[in-house]
């Protein structure tokens, strides 16, 4: 696998993003409506998105929905995700809100010095490039990933792509937070994967329709272990007005 190969071009015109030589960890939250400590986790990550180099997902599990109060983001497939993730460090244990870092699933994110020593864990040089474009059309947006394996080993990668919305509010009317008005961000809708990184390279297509929505997309790749090799975000906002094509930042990664 020869970290010399270039990742394919993409079209000038569109809104692309490729990343850098260093790891930007990717922060996953699971979370839930229905869960009383969940509200403020999910404040903490709203809190963290003005000033941050890192990516950030919320996946809301769908099972407290029994409790009294579905939630409207929840899914099945992101409550197997967290199993799925936690049972790979040989664990079994589920919660909310969860807090994980690469590898690392179970970060105590209350604590600002906890959850710095997790993220620089989850740095370093990075084994994969990702790039990512998107263009607008009348009839909606085309998306292109592209990934490229630089490690010189067979060990299995995988890569995936999420999409998330910003600034959702629900008003709870039933459950343990009956009563609250909930503000979300980096919520999870729609996720794309796994695609297997088998010949060290890796190119995917897909059509979106338009959302008025404030959204984006994240693009990462993880190992058996879950250990986070890349990650990378486009928000559409920032392909809206014109600051899509700008570099990844790296300042104050690990």
């Amino acid at each position: 696998m020869c970290a010399s190969v270039a990742l394919p071009a993409m079209a000038d015109d569109a809104c692309k993003l490729r990343s850098g030589e260093r790891i930007v960890p990717l922060v996953e939250l699971y979370t839930s409506e229905g869960c009383s400590s969940c509200p403020p986790a999910d404040r903490w990550l709203s809190a963290q998105l003005a000033d941050t180099p890192l990516n950030w997902l919320a996946f809301h599990v769908d099972y407290w929905d029994y409790i009294g109060w579905a939630d409207r983001f929840a899914d099945p497939h992101y409550s197997e995700r967290q199993r799925q993730r936690v049972n790979a460090t040989g664990a079994s244990t589920v919660y909310t809100p969860q807090v994980m870092v690469g590898a690392n699933v179970r970060v105590a994110w209350q604590s600002a010095s906890a959850f710095d020593h997790a993220v620089e864990a989850g740095g370093g040089i990075a084994p994969v490039d990702l790039e990512l474009s998107l263009d607008g059309g009348p009839e909606g947006i085309e998306v292109r990933l592209a990934a490229l394996d630089k490690r010189a080993t067979g060990a299995r990668a995988e890569v995936w792509l999420a999409r998330y919305v910003d600034d959702q509010q629900s008003r709870v009317r039933a459950g343990e937070n009956s009563g609250a008005t909930l503000h979300h961000d980096r919520v999870v809708t729609r996720v794309w994967g796994p695609w297997q990184l088998d010949d060290s390279r890796l190119e995917r297509s897909l059509h979106i329709a338009r959302d008025p929505a404030d959204w984006g997309l994240v693009a990462f790749a993880q190992d058996a272990t879950g250990r986070t090799l890349q990650s990378l975000g486009l928000s559409w906002k920032a392909c809206a007005s014109g600051s899509g094509k700008a570099a990844h930042p790296t300042a104050n990664l690990p």
